[in-house]
Parts: structure tokens; C-alpha cells; sequence
């Protein structure tokens, strides 16, 4: 569902895949992907320079996906969360640092609950 919504908002720009893949600086294989929804799984670092390159938000491409009323009559992630990962990503961190500090925050829980 991302991938449509990036070559809606590619189309109405008037850009090519080659030229948005300039300038999101992401191969053109990689966009073309994801809009034919071979990859439905993109990093929030690579939506975050498809979006940029788009002058929208990340929030705007997943929108469709989050609050899909299939899925949940609840959008599972708020404007104030999607705010805070694009913070995240801005400020370097990655996938893997937000999975060890998920992991952190479990464990920390989990010893506070037997202690």
C-alpha cells in the first residue's frame, strides 16, 4: 500500500522513478520495488528520504496503512508517535538501536516486576 501511495504522489509531482530516486538519492530498482509492492517492508530511514524528496511527511505515506479500517477502526500509531521516529531518525538512530533499546526497556520492566 505504500508503494501506491509514493507513485500517486511521484505522479502528481510530475517525477520520474529516475528522478525521485535522484533525489530521495535511493536506487531506482529499490523505489521501483516498492511501488509494484515487492518490498512492503521499507526502513523508516528510506521513507523518510522518499518523503522529504515528495516535500511530504512519512506520516503522509503510511496513512493509508495505519488507519486501513480492515486492520483496526483505531489508527495503531498517532501523529504524536510517527513525530517522535521521524525525530528518532533524524537524530541518527537506527533500526537496530531502537530494537536493543525496545529490548532494554523489557528487560528493565521485567526486573522491576520481580524485584
Amino acid at each position: 500500500m505504500v508503494g501506491a501511495k509514493i507513485k500517486s504522489l511521484r505522479l502528481k509531482k510530475g517525477y520520474s522513478i529516475t528522478r525521485l530516486a535522484e533525489k530521495a538519492k535511493i536506487s531506482k530498482s529499490y523505489l521501483s520495488h516498492l511501488e509494484k509492492g515487492l518490498n512492503n517492508n521499507p526502513s523508516l530511514h528510506m521513507l523518510n528520504k522518499i518523503a522529504s524528496s515528495l516535500n511530504t511527511t512519512v506520516d503522509e505515506l503510511i496513512e493509508a496503512e495505519i488507519s486501513h479500517p480492515v486492520l483496526s477502526s483505531k489508527p495503531l500509531i498517532n501523529k504524536e508517535w510517527l513525530y517522535l521516529i521521524e525525530q528518532a531518525i533524524k537524530d541518527g538512530m537506527t533500526k537496530e538501536e531502537f530494537k536493543e533499546f525496545q529490548c532494554y526497556l523489557k528487560f528493565k520492566k521485567t526486573n522491576e516486576l520481580t524485584n
